[in-house]
């Protein structure tokens, strides 16, 4: 009697290459060159299956029988390790040297981590859904896990934190050459690397830059944390003067973006309070604490809008505000009203003094001189409450800025101006 053989050919599943099955029987054969991982785990898969392993079969000829069923033409030599024995669970390590069946050389290792599971009812089942598979085929799997735990038993981790990066000897040569050649670099030179460094760094932690600065001088942290500030500022600044330019800003986008920098409003002011709620029915865009006196300050955020603040009354030659200015007057008074309504209650919960509280409302944009003339006689007649333009609030944020980028404060000690810094 002649045994029909079907052949059929997908992908491989290791290699890229095909694969060929013999449908009748458990052989498995890979015509890519090398044994993959989804040949190997199909083939030891299939023989334990096939296999009668009944309860009563000793775990050492369980052993005898997966190492049978690693024997093959591409495997050169296994070795392999006990990690638990029992008593549900058996966890085992192999790890196989792969070789190439044109050449006979060495093609990669391949460590393999198995679970067999035991049970009375059934006896032994080979766990494929457990089996974890590490290969040095295109990278190095099991050298790298090897170099880990090396590390950390022979105590080379101790505490440390970070990431563990294993380097080929070509890449360590390299970067020894680059150590040796730093002292060597002039000032811009060095600062031309650290940029490029830095530009190529993410995911580390602060507390990892902390580390790293507790060992630099004084002046050069001080250059570093203003240089930071100063960058980061700018770019607030700018994503502010967009927000203030585009017709399309609302209220909420300006508030979000004074909300992550209250620095903006300028160091005439020490803290943002998060609380918004202070009486039972108002919402507060904005409570900050004056930093001359601490007593707290009311800041009513509106839209940027270009229409004029004021309108022009002909007859008397004279300017009055618009409906959209009165309006938010209107409503900056109430608040007041209602702060100082409930004052002896915020004293006894917050222990603050809201006694004659001032209130800022910052809206619309400088317009013409003429506008501008009447907004300061407008606020010169105005008690407690005083109106600012965005345009205003930009350059108040400009002369933070100016505090960073001036050159003079190279030559000057850090107090000069760290404490004029706001927030």
């Amino acid at each position: 009697m002649i045994s029909t053989v079907n052949f059929m050919r997908k992908p491989c599943l290791g290699f890229g290459g095909l694969e060929r099955h013999n449908s009748p029987g458990i052989a498995k054969f890979c015509l890519c060159g090398t044994a993959c991982a989804g040949w190997y785990h199909w083939k030891i898969e299939n023989y334990m299956r096939a296999m009668a392993l009944p309860p009563d079969t000793p775990f050492e000829d369980v052993l005898i029988k997966l190492k049978k069923a690693r024997e093959g033409s591409d495997i050169r030599q296994v070795a392999e390790v006990v990690l638990k024995k029992g008593p549900r669970a058996y966890k085992t390590a192999a790890l196989l040297e792969v070789i190439n069946k044109q050449t006979g050389e060495l093609h990669h290792h391949t460590l393999v981590l198995e679970q067999i599971k035991y049970t009375k009812k059934n006896g032994w089942e080979y766990e494929s859904k457990h089996k974890i598979t590490l290969e040095d085929k295109d990278g190095q799997e099991v050298h790298d896990l090897f170099v880990f735990l090396n590390a950390h038993y022979s105590g080379e981790l101790q505490d440390k934190i970070g990431k563990l990066h294993v380097l080929s000897d070509e890449a360590y040569a390299k970067y020894e050459r680059l150590i040796q050649l730093i002292p060597g670099l002039d000032d811009n030179e060095k600062l031309g690397l650290i940029g490029q460094l830095l530009a190529n760094v993410e995911g580390v932690k602060r507390e990892e830059f902390g580390k790293l600065f507790a060992a630099t001088s004084g002046d050069t942290l001080h250059h570093i944390a203003a240089s930071s500030r100063m960058v980061e500022y700018r770019a607030a600044y700018e994503e502010m003067l967009a927000l203030v330019e585009d017709p399309e800003s609302n209220e909420h986008d300006l508030q979000k973006h004074l909300d992550k920098n209250p620095w903006m409003f300028g160091s005439e002011y020490s803290e943002l309070l998060s609380r918004r709620h202070w009486t039972r029915d108002d919402e507060l865009d904005y409570m900050l604490r004056r930093t001359v006196d601490d007593y707290l300050e009311i800041v009513e955020i509106k839209t940027a809008f270009s229409e004029p603040l004021f309108l022009h009354d002909k007859s008397h030659d004279s300017y009055y505000p618009s409906s959209k200015l009165s309006k938010a007057i209107g409503q900056v008074m109430r608040y007041i009203d209602e702060v100082e309504r409930n004052r002896d209650s915020i004293i006894a919960k917050d222990k603050v003094d809201t006694l004659k509280i001032k209130a800022r409302v910052i809206v619309g944009r400088d317009g013409t001189p003429e506008q501008q003339v009447a907004l300061r006689n407008f606020n010169s007649h105005l008690h407690g409450i005083e109106v600012i333009t965005f345009d205003q609030l930009l350059r108040i944020a400009e002369r933070v800025l100016s505090m960073f980028e001036d050159d003079r404060s190279d030559e000057a000690p850090p107090g000069d101006f760290d404490d004029d810094i706001p927030f």
